[in-house]
């Protein structure tokens, strides 16, 4: 079935000017702020870092020369973007909050240097495995170990069933245990 879709005279008034890529954009982001900041708040804990996002992506908008501006395909790139941004900054803090983990263990005068050591270095293995996982399983994954939610809250953010969230954390741990092991053999 083919999706036939109205393009308004707005629409074809900014579509057809390249030089008013900015009006485009603010156009766009008129139409779907709302929906957009409504969507990175389900997926960041914090509004200020949704509000970040918002930001961000609006001006990377700006930055696209060559940005479809037919409404329906440049609202899915904006959205697009804003996710991957906010994967960005799980990544960011997925990091930050494995070095925070870190710098007390190797603190410590009571562990040996080689402990110290197997520590990174299994570190370094759960921080490749979790980057390497499917995308909403990373996503509960860093919401139930980074930011200690419940399977609960993380399935009401994620608009899951519990079940799916626990078969996620599930797969995620199976993955850094399977890698783990086979990196001491």
């Amino acid at each position: 079935m083919r999706r036939t879709s109205r393009v308004t005279t707005e629409e074809r008034r900014l579509a057809c000017c390249p030089t008013e890529q900015a009006r485009f954009v603010e156009h766009l982001f008129a139409r779907y702020r709302h929906a957009l900041l409504s969507y990175l708040c389900g997926l960041l804990a914090r509004r200020a870092d949704a509000e970040d996002v918002l930001q961000e992506t609006c001006a990377r908008l700006l930055k696209v020369e060559t940005l479809d501006r037919t409404l329906g395909r440049a609202r899915a790139y904006m959205f697009k973007v804003a996710t991957n941004l906010a994967y960005d900054r799980f990544r960011r803090r997925a990091e930050v909050s494995l070095e925070a983990a870190e710098a007390p263990e190797l603190a410590s005068d009571a562990e040996s240097p080689e402990a110290m050591v197997d520590f990174a270095q299994g570190l370094a293995i759960v921080e490749k495995a979790i980057l390497e996982l499917k995308p909403r399983c990373r996503f509960v994954f860093l919401l139930r170990a980074g930011d200690g939610l419940s399977y609960e809250a993380i399935a009401d953010r994620l608009g899951i069933s519990k079940r799916t969230v626990e078969r996620e954390m599930q797969h995620a741990l199976e993955v850094c245990q399977i890698r783990l092991k086979r990196a001491r053999e």
